[in-house]
């Protein structure tokens, strides 16, 4: 099975930290990841999404693959469709950091034993600053660039350990900070790039200077260490 660029840098993480025999994916549009974890070594995958558009969509790649007896398609709001199941892994990606976290929020007790993979589409700081605060600990990041668009994922865990982290964390994610790659780089400076100008267009009396000066300020400091052009 070939998958785009973005599935495969997922599906290559969930396989790397492997965490028992069945995967939970909610949002799963048209079941790629499913199918394409159990054929390699999951037992069996849940195919969870909200709408019923992208569930046929799903039963139509799980027939394709003849893995019936394998992915189970679910209709169903987040976890939701889950809490009946056993589950050792659950994936949420390709939406927004704010409604990954309303997900994880609202049957948090389910997720006490799970690995989970996440990825944003946007909001990251948000999901990570809920990781944070609710110890649920990042144990590994990826960065990766999908046409013109550059993702983050993140797997992580319950702990029962006590979390600390800096504001530079939740942007810049404390994994991706201690390796940081090309791609990084190439992320932040057209970051930096990006709140320049917004800076350059504000009166220092608006409220947003201030805001917009300190990230300038947090990103040029995680940056300045690579005299490299990225």
């Amino acid at each position: 099975m070939k998958l785009s660029k973005r599935l495969q840098a997922i599906a290559d993480l969930i396989i790397k930290y492997k965490h028992g025999n069945i995967l939970g994916d909610i949002g799963t549009d048209h079941a790629y990841l499913p199918c394409y974890v159990v054929e390699h070594g999951f037992q069996k995958a849940y195919a969870c999404d909200i709408a019923k558009g992208p569930i046929q969509a799903s039963i139509e790649t799980i027939q394709s693959y003849h893995l019936e007896d394998k992915v189970i398609p679910l209709l169903g709001s987040g976890i939701e469709p889950l809490l009946e199941k056993t589950v050792d892994m659950i994936s949420i990606c390709g939406m927004g950091g704010k409604l990954i976290v309303d997900i994880l929020d609202t049957h948090f007790d389910y997720i006490q034993n799970q690995r989970l993979i996440l990825q944003a589409n946007v909001g990251i700081e948000v999901l990570r600053e809920y990781l944070y605060t609710h110890q649920i600990e990042i144990l590994d990041e990826t960065i990766i660039k999908d046409v013109h668009h550059i993702y983050e994922i993140i797997v992580c865990q319950k702990t029962s350990k006590s979390l600390t982290y800096q504001e530079a964390d939740l942007y810049f994610g404390p994994c991706l900070r201690q390796n940081k790659t090309p791609l990084f780089y190439q992320k932040w400076q057209r970051q930096l790039e990006i709140h320049q100008n917004i800076l350059t267009s504000l009166q220092k009396s608006h409220p947003r200077y201030q805001e917009v000066t300190h990230m300038i300020e947090m990103i040029e400091g995680e940056i300045n260490e690579s005299t490299k052009d990225y």
